[in-house]
């Protein structure tokens, strides 16, 4: 049995408010790696690729141990709202790594990206699936999908805009973090669980 017109519309309106929210979700991630000679050279203490490697892994340790607090986290408490207060918490914390002074500063920016992105995945992929049932589901999901990718290819151009002496990595972070958040807002009012 098929949904009707009016639910289908609106689970691929669920898609189309995710996109932007995935993509924003990788970019956050992926940019700093290739802002990597700006970022070494503006920040002391990080002074050797030991010490890059470390800030950089930081983030995935913990993004990968609390994912499945996040999913759990979304179950008990809803997927609109768990999506919502994770963009607008990561958005915070990109908006403040373009202020970080030190090595020490920054590793805390990486791990508090780590704890409030893990939250959105698994929200995410398990609203898109509440809305769309089988026959739409794997091709809502590589829409969503679409969005993760672009991320990390416009992450990689990053690099780009840490060089440019108008622009700088820091400021690329305070943008990042300010379009997260006018990104968050309609997700509080337009988002909803099923």
């Amino acid at each position: 049995m098929n949904p009707p017109s009016s639910a289908l519309r609106y689970a691929w309106f669920v898609v189309a408010l995710l996109f932007p929210v995935a993509l924003l979700n990788y970019l956050d991630r992926q940019m700093l790696a290739s802002m990597k000679f700006s970022v070494m050279h503006d920040v002391p203490g990080i002074d050797t690729d030991a010490h890059w490697g470390l800030m950089l892994g930081q983030f995935k340790w913990v993004y990968a141990f609390l994912s499945p607090l996040g999913g759990l986290v979304a179950d008990r408490f809803g997927r609109r709202l768990t999506i919502a207060c994770s963009l607008f918490a990561w958005s915070a914390v990109t908006w403040w790594t373009g202020s970080v002074a030190t090595f020490h500063e920054l590793m805390w920016a990486r791990t508090l990206m780590g704890i409030s992105e893990a939250f959105y995945i698994p929200a995410a992929l398990a609203l898109i699936a509440d809305y769309h049932p089988g026959p739409t589901r794997s091709r809502a999901v590589s829409v969503h999908q679409m969005g993760i990718y672009m991320g990390v290819i416009i992450g990689s151009f990053a690099g780009y805009a840490a060089d440019a002496p108008d622009i700088g990595w820091r400021r690329t972070f305070d943008l990042c973090g300010v379009a997260g958040f006018v990104v968050a807002i309609p997700l509080f009012f337009l988002l909803r669980d099923p």
